[in-house]
């Protein structure tokens, strides 16, 4: 349909002398064409595609005259968004100035900008052919109030005559240039009549003669002029004498110089025809635009006095008619809810009509079986030669469009709500850091009220430190440059010293790299806590490990008998006191590992290392340990050499935590099978137990802190429960990756995956 739409403007273009146009304000007052028909080179000598980023080209070939009534006009339609209507002149350096017609349509688009839709018509000969009918008029009328101009007086028997000096001098001759009226006479009949002339001349006096003076001699002739050109010449007279026989003896008259008058009424003969062509050619775009209507997708209906004389096909399906022919001759009133409705619509769209303006609202209507919608009408009066109170009018069911737009702004609403019910405060901005929209939740972070946030100055000053700007300008940098940039921290001010912690999280706004939105949270508690952490984790480093490292050292000699032989009761205490003592020392540096990750200050070295050696290495250690739960180690299969890169030392302890929880939960006499194996660009370890697996609903808390599967106040097989989210996050430190999949009664299998590096 676009293209069938643009292909008729191609053909309305091409075939008169008429521009289509589309041209664009800006809210910042640039202008420009979006489209202008092939006629534009025609109109303003240049092409359309010089016109579609900046028009301001054209305010220079508008005549002086006629620009200052243009804007006035333009300004007006911009303002009311009123239909624009103007005749200016085009000027050129080597042309004649041209006389154009201009009318166009408003359109106000979600931007600001307002796009006219019109064209333009050239009414260069219309003027000039006002201007010669003028001129021409005006000479006429001082000549027929000259009694005495052109006038002549003609002896028929001797063909001697008199005239008067207006009649020469309408020739451009002085009346020095004839001696006597002969000589004119000779002039007259020997050159002065052009040769094609003389024959009608002679016949219309032949026919006034042989009507014995029963009406006026009338004849048109051409008569060469002083300068040699032909001027039309109009002769009216009368023969007033006749002898006694009945021949004619004396004629008077008048000579009137008709050339302009002959020449515009070839002109108009010119005009005549191509207003024939025209009219050929507007009937086969009439049917061109039947076919459009015909076809738009929007229902389109002409109507005069209230009834229906013409409709589309698409306004039958919308009304709900069988066909175009139902709808023809109905009255409008089944659109309306009732009278009173159909009135009120009257009474809004009426103004606009008698005025010839387009009528543009949107009304809810209903369907000829009663179905109500909501519909978007556009309509314009209609000629009164062929309609009474006629106009025509555009209907477009909006319905659903509606629907959507109070959906979405529901939606809208809804989000500013949770926007301000949220704990994070979100603040909107552009690119010259300028404060655009903020929620509820900042104004309480910042102390400030919304309008001070968003019309302040230095608003930016006021509730950062310079360290704190420069901080957020770099991350608007990172922003920019990459598309990303992490979460930061910074202290928002309250004033009087006051401040809030917040985290920052930065993004460009969807849609836009001009604007930018940021989420701030308060972490004054996370960093309370993490104060209270920092205060815990140095006291078990300096209060209690070093202590129960003692402890232990001293348990451990008492069960091995160094102080002699206890009794069996006291080496049963003696033992579990041992082996407690063991597990908070573990506890101690499981936490001390976990902060040291968290906080980032654990260091791992990136080394080529063997994976085959180094769980070999790993069997051999934790093989004691194995062997005291009574269950054995086994490497079942593995390449000759799997080489990654990674911390060894790090990796041994994820190897013994994996194999350690394997031993715990395997059966006595149970081993646990090791396997390493080449999984693509990765090598691939897993250390399986043939156990009583995972349950289901543990599985997915299985790597968080503090997390054991078996967590009753006794728990069978001890641990932390530091040992899965430690290795993990070892692990993931290094470049690689942990899972695991387990089947109750069946067993567990954890793996680890690395790079292969050579």
């Amino acid at each position: 349909m676009l293209r069938r739409s643009h292909h008729l403007l191609s053909s309305f273009s091409h075939h008169l002398p008429v521009m289509f146009y589309q041209y664009r304000r800006y809210p910042d007052g640039r202008v420009c064409f979006p489209y202008a028909s092939d006629a534009v080179s025609t109109f303003f000598g240049v092409k359309a595609e010089q016109l579609r980023e900046d028009a301001r080209f054209l305010a220079s070939i508008i005549h002086p005259d006629d620009l200052p009534k243009m804007i006035v006009a333009i300004r007006k339609s911009y303002t009311d968004l009123s239909v624009w209507h103007q005749e200016y002149r085009i000027i050129s350096a080597d042309k004649p100035d041209r006389w154009v017609m201009g009318n166009a349509t408003p359109e106000l688009l979600p931007d600001g900008s307002i796009l006219w839709h019109g064209f333009l018509t050239d009414n260069t000969e219309r003027k000039l052919t006002e201007q010669r009918l003028q001129a021409a008029e005006r000479q006429r009328r001082l000549v027929m109030k000259a009694s005495n101009q052109g006038l002549y007086d003609i002896n028929l028997q001797t063909g001697e005559g008199s005239f008067s000096p207006e009649y020469l001098q309408m020739l451009g001759y002085d009346p020095d240039d004839f001696a006597t009226p002969q000589l004119f006479w000779d002039y007259f009949w020997g050159t002065g009549v052009h040769p094609d002339d003389v024959k009608s001349l002679k016949k219309a006096y032949k026919a006034h003669a042989q009507g014995m003076g029963k009406g006026d001699y009338h004849a048109e002739f051409r008569q060469k002029n002083k300068a040699g050109a032909w001027r039309w010449i109009m002769s009216l007279g009368s023969i007033v004498e006749w002898d006694s026989s009945g021949l004619p003896l004396r004629m008077v008259g008048t000579h009137i110089d008709i050339t302009e008058r002959k020449q515009i009424e070839d002109m108009l003969h010119q005009n005549q025809e191509l207003l024939k062509s025209s009219k050929d050619r507007y009937k086969v775009l009439a049917k061109e635009l039947e076919i459009l209507i015909t076809n738009v997708p929007v229902g389109i209906m002409f109507v005069s006095d209230g009834v229906i004389v013409r409709a589309n096909k698409a306004l039958a399906e919308l009304c709900r008619f069988h066909d175009v022919q139902a709808m023809i001759g109905q009255q409008t009133a089944f659109l309306y809810q009732n009278q009173a409705d159909y009135e009120a619509f009257s009474k809004q769209v009426i103004p606009g009509l008698l005025a010839d303006e387009l009528v543009e609202l949107e009304w809810p209507l209903r369907r000829h079986n009663g179905e109500a919608f909501i519909g978007r009408i556009a309509g314009r009066a209609l000629p009164s030669g062929g309609y009474v109170k006629g106009a025509v009018w555009m209907i477009q069911d909006i319905t659903e469009q509606k629907t959507m737009l109070d959906a979405l702004r529901n939606s809208e609403q809804r989000l500013q709500r949770l926007m301000n019910s949220s704990l994070i405060g979100i603040i909107q901005g552009n690119e010259a850091g300028q404060i655009l929209d903020v929620n509820d939740v900042f104004t309480q972070f910042s102390g400030y009220n919304r309008d001070y946030l968003l019309t302040h100055s230095k608003v930016w000053e006021t509730l950062l430190s310079q360290q704190d700007i420069k901080i957020c300008q770099q991350a608007y940098q990172d922003l920019i440059r990459t598309g990303t940039t992490v979460p930061f921290e910074i202290m928002l001010q309250q004033g009087d010293n006051n401040g809030v912690p917040i985290l920052v999280g930065l993004s460009h706004l969807e849609n836009s790299e001009r604007e930018w939105v940021a989420f701030a949270m308060d972490i004054s508690d996370r960093l309370r806590m993490n104060r209270l952490k920092t205060e815990f984790i140095s006291v078990v480093s300096h209060e209690l490990r070093t202590p129960l490292t003692s402890i232990r050292g001293s348990l451990s000699l008492l069960e091995s008998g160094v102080s002699g032989i206890l009794p069996p009761q006291a080496e049963h205490l003696i033992r579990i006191a041992h082996n407690n003592s063991k597990r908070l020392i573990t506890l101690v540096n499981d936490i001390l590992d976990m902060d040291k990750l968290a906080s980032g200050k654990m260091i791992f070295k990136s080394e080529a290392l063997d994976l085959v050696s180094l769980v070999q290495n790993a069997i051999e250690s934790n093989m004691s340990y194995a062997a005291s739960l009574k269950v054995s180690l086994k490497l079942e299969s593995c390449p000759p050499h799997a080489w990654i890169l990674a911390d060894t030392d790090r990796l041994m302890q994820v190897m013994a935590n994996l194999m350690s929880n394997a031993a715990k939960f395997s059966r006595e006499g149970d081993a646990v099978s090791l396997h390493i194996m080449n999984a693509g660009p990765r090598y691939r370890v897993e250390v399986s137990d043939r156990g009583s697996g995972i349950a289901p609903e543990f599985q997915e808390h299985l790597f968080e802190p503090f997390t054991q599967a078996d967590g009753t106040n006794t728990r069978q097989k001890g641990g932390t429960g530091l040992g899965l989210s430690i290795t993990k996050a070892m692990l993931e430190k290094m470049h690689g990756q942990i899972g695991f999949h387990s089947t109750p009664d069946v067993g567990t299998t954890f793996w680890f995956e690395f790079d292969v590096y050579r």
